[in-house]
């Protein structure tokens, strides 16, 4: 069996329709959970290094 460039092209834009889909169906929740995951990463930590 043999995997063509048109089978990888499908199978992406597959993946891709898949993804805009849930997204569209899911605003809420994609919504949510994007805010969540970029509050979480900008929120500012402590980070001290202790010189011994």
């Amino acid at each position: 069996m043999k995997i063509t460039r048109r089978d990888i092209k499908f199978f992406l834009l597959g993946i891709l329709t898949m993804f805009i889909l849930e997204t569209i169906f899911d605003w809420e929740g994609s919504k949510k959970s994007f805010m969540d995951g970029y509050n979480s990463a900008t929120q500012k930590k402590d980070v001290s290094i202790d010189d011994e």
